[in-house]
């Protein structure tokens, strides 16, 4: 009788620990859609109607969810993973009659400023989620009220904290038709000391690159285009992009960033940056992650590399300058099998090629531009 006694009072207690624990998981579900303390903090929305206007948590939470899983890696290797629920941002659109495919770029930005605008092959591809809850259980404080959600894409798109939304739908700028290299150009730009973590490395200010070699004035110019040898692409608003540095030396370098930018917001790496019509572009980035050629014992990076990676435009000329402003301008003809950038034996960057009309070299290359 003892032994029937002790297994009922086993299964009993077992039966109320299983209550429990679903009463606890209950709860928790409950919680998450439940009004909480970060319902009226306002989302700031631009470019949807004639005036910027504010949205809350608690208007986010009356639309119908998703929940999706999404894996991605952090600019350091570290992998995230979650099972995020919250409106799909079309579902948002929706109440306007737009639909995310409808922009150009759309930019989302945290309390902390950091921000990025996601393009319009991602837009076009992929769903967003404005997340609200996160593997079932509300945010943690550090992400509210909302947290961007793109499965299958680099966890830089995933900002947390999401405070704005700006919608843009502006056309693509125009391809550039001019290529500064960076390594000559910043022989002619002021460096400064920048403290980075445990070293002090070389750095340039953006504001001067762009004031000696670009068209500062380009009042086309609503983003900066950046990418990294490692594949990572973003667009920066320009003035983000002017109030930075590039740093470089040290590690990393060519490294964007800037002490008032969160650390999401570098870009380590360097390949190249596109501002209005300019390229700058990086050639020890390129010479590290591109298909190499060799021209006559020497090895560099075919001239048709900077067209295939920056969108360089075609033409029937071109400008070669070298650091101490002389140049030359060859014709399609005169470029014979296409041409080579590489570093001579001073390390300097130079160029050369061979057409019907001999070989052509130029020394401490600075830049190329299409002439019409």
């Amino acid at each position: 009788m003892k032994n029937i006694c002790k297994v009922l009072l086993l299964f009993l207690a077992l039966l109320l620990l299983l209550a429990t624990a679903a009463a606890c998981g209950s709860k928790a579900q409950r919680s998450a859609a439940e009004p909480g303390p970060f319902d009226e903090e306002k989302i700031v929305v631009h470019g949807l109607q004639e005036q910027d206007f504010e949205i809350t948590l608690g208007d986010l939470k009356k639309l119908s969810t998703v929940t999706r899983h999404a894996e991605a890696a952090r600019s350091n290797g570290e992998k995230v993973s979650v099972d995020a629920t919250g409106p799909l941002l079309d579902t948002f659109l929706q109440q306007y009659g737009k639909s995310q495919k409808d922009f150009s770029r759309i930019r989302f930005t945290a309390k902390d400023q950091y921000s990025i605008a996601v393009p319009s092959d991602v837009l076009a591809n992929r769903q967003i989620i404005l997340s609200y809850i996160s593997d079932g259980k509300p945010l943690e404080d550090d992400m509210q009220p909302v947290r961007v959600v793109i499965p299958g894409e680099r966890a830089m798109y995933w900002v947390r904290n999401m405070i704005r939304m700006d919608f843009e739908t502006g056309g693509d700028q125009e391809p550039p038709n001019k290529v500064v290299f960076l390594e000559t150009a910043v022989q002619n730009l002021p460096q400064q000391d920048y403290e980075y973590f445990d070293s002090v490395d070389k750095a340039i200010k953006t504001i001067d690159l762009v004031t000696k070699y670009a068209d500062i004035n380009d009042s086309s110019v609503a983003n900066v285009f950046l990418k990294a040898s490692d594949g990572l692409q973003k667009n920066e608003t320009k003035a983000n992009f002017l109030s930075a540095f590039i740093k470089i030396t040290g590690k990393e370098a060519p490294k964007f960033l800037a002490p008032q930018f969160p650390q999401g917001m570098h870009i380590r790496g360097l390949l190249y940056v596109i501002y209005g019509q300019t390229a700058i572009f990086d050639y020890t980035e390129g010479a590290a992650c591109l298909p190499k050629q060799t021209e006559e014992g020497t090895e560099g990076i075919a001239f048709s590399q900077i067209f295939k990676q920056t969108g360089l435009t075609g033409g029937s000329k071109y400008q070669f300058t070298s650091a101490d402003g002389k140049s030359i301008v060859l014709t399609i003809t005169d470029l014979g099998s296409g041409g080579l950038i590489y570093q001579n034996a001073r390390g300097a960057l130079a160029f050369t090629c061979t057409g019907p009309s001999g070989k052509k070299n130029v020394d401490d290359l600075l830049s190329i531009e299409v002439l019409p």
